[in-house]
């Protein structure tokens, strides 16, 4: 396996999204995401450096919009969705409030994983 390119980390999570681009929306489901972008499952992955509007859903907030484009793309998937099929994004605009938010969900994630000590 390659070594981690990413500046920030990701976390797990499984929530509804929509991308809004040209040719019109995309219901998708968010795999992962971190402070610089995301892994978005959908049936038809937009071209890579393809630019689009993201509505993401995070439960218990309302929704958090950025401007993104498509870093990468996973087509080569099985019938099982293994690997996932989608798309690796990265945030290219997003507000103060949609950053901080998404920061400190990944930095709240990674503190729970801590061990405790007795």
């Amino acid at each position: 396996m390659g070594r981690e390119r990413r500046r920030y980390r990701r976390v797990p999570v499984d929530w509804p999204a929509v991308v809004k681009h040209t040719q019109g929306g995309i219901v998708a489901e968010m795999e992962n995401i971190g402070a610089n972008g995301a892994f978005i499952r959908c049936e038809k992955p937009l071209r890579p450096k393809e630019r689009f509007m993201l509505h993401i859903m995070a439960p218990n907030h309302s929704t958090l919009s950025a401007r993104a484009e498509v870093a990468w793309l996973q087509v080569q998937c099985d019938q099982k969705d293994i690997p996932p099929c989608g798309m690796g994004v990265r945030f290219t605009r997003a507000s103060g409030s949609v950053r901080q938010f998404i920061k400190y969900f990944v930095a709240e994630h990674y503190e729970k994983r801590k061990p405790t000590v007795d």
